[in-house]
C-alpha cells in the first residue's frame, strides 16, 4: 500500500510544478508587415525552459485546429510548415 502512496505523492508533485511553472503557457504573435510569425512556450526547467519558434508566413502550409470534447474541451491548433514540417 506504500507503493500506491507514494506514487500518489509523485504524480500530484508533478501536476502541482506544471501549474506553478506555467508549463505549456505562452502567446502566438503574427506580424503582417514583417511577414514572420513568432511562437513563444513556457516549458520545464532546465536549457530549453523557454520556446521560441520564429518563421517567415509564406513558409506556413496550411493551420489545422482540432478541438476534442468532453468533460474537458481542449483546443489544438497544429501547424504545418515546409521548413519544420507538423508542430503544435
Amino acid at each position: 500500500m506504500s507503493f500506491y502512496g507514494i506514487a500518489g505523492l509523485l504524480m500530484s508533485s508533478y501536476l502541482w510544478c506544471t501549474i506553478f511553472w506555467n508549463v505549456g503557457s505562452g502567446y502566438d504573435q503574427f506580424d503582417r508587415k514583417k511577414g514572420i510569425v513568432c511562437i513563444f512556450r513556457w516549458g520545464f526547467l532546465g536549457l530549453n525552459r523557454r520556446i521560441f519558434l520564429r518563421f517567415l508566413m509564406k513558409d506556413i502550409q496550411s493551420i489545422r485546429i482540432e478541438d476534442k470534447e468532453g468533460f474537458f474541451l481542449v483546443v489544438y491548433s497544429i501547424w504545418k510548415s515546409g521548413v519544420k514540417g507538423l508542430f503544435p
